[in-house]
């Protein structure tokens, strides 16, 4: 064997005797950690192309962030903006963080938020906040001015809508914020993927990536929870809660009641044949005749409580006692149709002058399938009554929209969310005969002129106190004296999940809900 060859041979060796020595030590090749990814199944894909909002709300996966937050008590906290003053002439200037950068590496100034309120919002969120122009100040000031006086600015945009998008992207394609995740991937009705923002300027995501499939079908929801194809489900089904809460392996998450709100909005303005609702006595007997308790105990199970008032309790303080609400008191409801000449016809309907007392329940936002199987239960508790009810079921948000506009139905269950801290909110933007569905849905559940002047001087005013009282004023004027809006149900926010998941805490309002605090045990 030639010198070279016994060089190399004497070179592997040593080479081999220093990997094993190695190995012994403990020093050697590690295979890449795992990737802490959640798998979360939410219900139908929400986003709307037109608007261009991947990630706010359908869900909110914290690809964005507004100004300031929706705190769990419904109050208003920083976030982008460390402090905010109004300073006369409808304007309110907002001090932003500095050192915040988007997910591109660009800083985040007051140029963003101009364009993003200026560009980017929907038109009902600005007809919510009356938005009228952002001017930018320096780069770390902006002054935001409606065009008529809302004091309510800073509780209004702790709405996602108002999330700041980064100029010069295309949301509808990469969204780019300054959240703690980061767009990652989107394909419509299958899935939404976003991974940890290593340079968030707040508390890291404990996770590396999360990834929000679209399950439509509650029971295929479940499903996937059980057979491991996802970690954690949202929009759980109550009748679903006890079973999965007794299941091995599986736990319940739920945020405090108040958020979530079921309630129907009445139409008083239809047209023949859908003028029964213009007699108030009608509308009454109907709000005394749902059994509330029933539906929150059957339905429910222990996720909800009965509604009076609509708000969360803590928004009204000592003023939700101006509100009544309504009992279940059939007794009533009955003595209310008989004086309004709706009397028992042979087959148990009413009748009037020959006319059978039949209604139509739309159902329902945000889809018939989310606020199943109320609409059966109630139609049950009418016909107890003697009222004959049609159940007409939508799909989306869309449909149920066109519907109010042809002027079908009379009274619209709705799923919504009190979605941020400004008490004004869905008042005015449901029942105002200027909020968004006055101005685009012809007017169908306005609470009358003194509705209108209460909301206007709640939102006119800087003390929040006041504010409180007004609103509940005015939700008075909305439930107790005309019965344009009744009241079902305050529900929580439930998931459902594997026992590995921790540190997840649902948001009584859904789309406030934080993530970067959710982990995955290994």
């Amino acid at each position: 064997m030639s010198r070279f060859n016994k060089s190399a041979v004497f070179l592997l060796v040593m080479l081999s005797l220093l990997t094993v020595l190695l190995a012994g030590c403990g020093i050697k090749d590690r295979a890449p950690k795992k990737a802490r990814e959640l798998v979360v199944g939410i219900g139908k894909d929400g986003n709307q192309p037109k608007f261009a909002e991947i990630g706010v709300l359908s869900p909110n996966a914290n690809i964005y962030e507004s100004l300031v937050k929706l705190g769990t008590d419904f109050q208003v906290e920083p976030l982008l903006a460390t402090r905010w003053e109004y300073t006369g002439n409808n304007t309110w200037r907002f001090y932003l963080r500095r050192g915040v950068k988007f997910h591109n590496g660009r800083e985040f100034t007051a140029e963003a938020v101009r364009y993003t309120l200026e560009n980017a919002v929907r038109p009902s969120g600005k007809s919510i906040l009356k938005f009228s122009s952002a001017r930018v100040v320096d780069d770390y000031t902006v002054d935001i001015t409606t065009s008529e006086p809302n004091m309510a600015v800073p509780e209004v945009i702790t709405h996602p809508l108002f999330g700041i998008r980064c100029p010069g992207t295309d949301p509808a394609a990469r969204p780019v914020g300054t959240g703690p995740f980061r767009f990652a991937g989107y394909e419509k009705d299958r899935h939404l993927m976003v991974e940890k923002n290593p340079d968030y300027w707040g508390t890291a995501a404990r996770l590396d990536r999360i990834t929000f499939k679209y399950i439509p079908d509650a029971n295929t929801r479940i499903m996937a929870l059980k057979a491991g194809e996802a970690d954690m489900i949202g929009d759980v089904p109550r009748e679903a809660v006890s079973q999965l809460k007794s299941e091995k392996g599986l736990q319940i998450l739920a945020s405090p009641v108040g958020g979530i709100y079921m309630s129907f909005e009445v139409r008083m303005n239809g047209k023949a044949p859908r003028d029964i609702m213009r007699d108030k006595r009608v509308r009454q007997a109907l709000a005394y005749a749902i059994d509330r308790k029933a539906i929150v105990e059957n339905v429910w199970e222990g996720h909800a409580a009965e509604d009076r008032m609509w708000l969360p309790q803590g928004m009204l303080g000592e003023n939700r006692d101006l509100i009544k609400g309504f009992d279940y008191d059939p007794g009533k409801a009955r003595e209310l149709l008989d004086q309004a000449g709706w009397l028992p016809g042979p087959d148990g309907v009413r009748v009037k002058d020959g006319r059978r007392l039949e209604i139509a329940i739309v159902s329902g936002y945000p889809s018939a399938a989310d606020v199943k199987p109320v609409p059966e239960i109630v139609q049950q508790q009418f016909k107890e009554l003697g009222v004959a009810t049609k159940i007409i079921e939508v799909s989306d948000e869309g449909l149920y929209e066109d519907l109010l506009r042809k002027g079908e139905g009379d009274l619209w269950l709705t799923k919504g969310n009190q979605n941020n801290a400004d008490p004004t909110f869905g008042p005015q933007m449901l029942h105002h005969s200027k909020g968004y569905y006055g101005e685009n849905c012809g007017n169908p559940w306005w609470a009358g002129p003194e509705f209108d002047n209460l909301i206007d001087r709640a939102r006119g005013t800087t003390d929040a106190g006041e504010r409180a009282g007004l609103v509940a004023r005015a939700l008075h004027q909305a439930i107790d004296e005309e019965t344009a809006l009744i009241p079902v149900a305050l529900l929580s926010n439930v998931y459902a999940a594997n026992s590995r998941v921790k540190g997840f805490v649902p948001h009584p309002s859904n789309v406030s809900t934080r993530w970067e605090y959710a982990d995955i045990a290994e």
